[in-house]
């Protein structure tokens, strides 16, 4: 793994990880955003042996997880519109226009945002491949804010009763109520997002807010939606069977999207098929 590195912003010192890779297959370029909760090289290190598509493959950790803090001693509130904002900053700090991305969760949602800021900005359409994209997970709106209150219960617990461990229960249930309780698989998930409780947080709240304002004005995520012309969406077969559903009427809609579903996954599929993943994220950008 590359040095890390660390660019200072106005109010975030943003860390990543710039990693060029050897025989790669293209001289291409790719930006990897990580979920809520857990750092983007705990997310995506697993795969990188597998990916050889791209020179270049930047991991920067969002603010309030991995090593990115704000300036000064606290945790803070996080926002869709900031956690873009920052990844931009480093864009143009590193002279990055011409790239593919990969999100997962929150990633898929910032990514899905910086995609639609920079064609705002007249830039061309990125190719994008999202692993359970946050803000995706409902076609209705209506519903997709009952579920989101699910992780305010997570993230407010988190914060006002300082018990994490229940926090993140209340996260799991919400987010992969399917999946197979196994012990130490449960053991291991508690452990990555215990890692920083109050950053954890305040990422769910992001969202939550986010859908919030979007129940409010649709207009919102469809911008976003209409904003990506190349879109490969992946699902575990344990989610839920409307997130699936809606991953399917997104493809059949949007001319450019696919839907991949992975049996034996919920909603910690980067972590549980790493190899699998990268190998069909790997055909979509080849």
């Amino acid at each position: 793994m590359s040095e890390r590195k660390k660019l200072q912003l106005s109010d975030t010192k943003l860390s990543y990880r710039l990693i060029e890779v050897p025989n790669s297959k293209t001289d291409g370029c790719c930006l990897m955003l990580h979920g809520a909760g857990v750092a983007g090289e705990l997310t995506y290190g697993p795969m990188l042996e597998y990916l050889t598509h791209w020179r270049w493959v930047l991991i920067p950790d969002l603010n309030g997880m991995g090593e990115s803090f704000y300036h000064g001693p606290s945790e803070g509130p996080l926002t869709i519109e900031s956690l873009s904002g920052d990844i931009q900053s480093l864009l143009a700090d590193l002279n990055w226009y011409e790239f593919d991305i990969i999100g997962y969760s929150l990633g898929g949602l910032v990514a899905l945002y910086l995609n639609a800021q920079l064609r705002a900005g007249h830039r061309p359409s990125h190719k994008l491949a999202l692993m359970e994209p946050a803000s995706l997970e409902r076609e209705c709106l209506e519903t997709l804010a009952e579920v989101r209150q699910r992780y305010r219960l997570a993230s407010q617990t988190i914060r006002e009763t300082g018990d994490v461990e229940l926090g993140i229960a209340h996260f799991m249930e919400g987010v992969s109520p399917n999946r197979r309780k196994h012990p130490v698989a449960e053991a291991t998930t508690q452990s990555r997002l215990a890692h920083r409780p109050l950053g954890f947080s305040y990422a769910l709240d992001a969202v939550t807010d986010w859908v919030e304002k979007v129940s409010t004005n649709v207009s919102l995520r469809d911008d976003l939606l209409n904003a990506a012309d190349q879109v490969y969406l992946l699902s575990g077969k344990l989610s839920h069977e409307l997130l699936r559903q809606h991953y399917d009427v997104l493809a059949a809609r949007n001319e450019g999207w696919q839907h991949t579903s992975l049996s034996g996954c919920d909603h910690s599929l980067p972590f549980q098929k790493p190899r699998q993943i990268a190998k069909e994220i790997e055909a979509w950008f080849s």
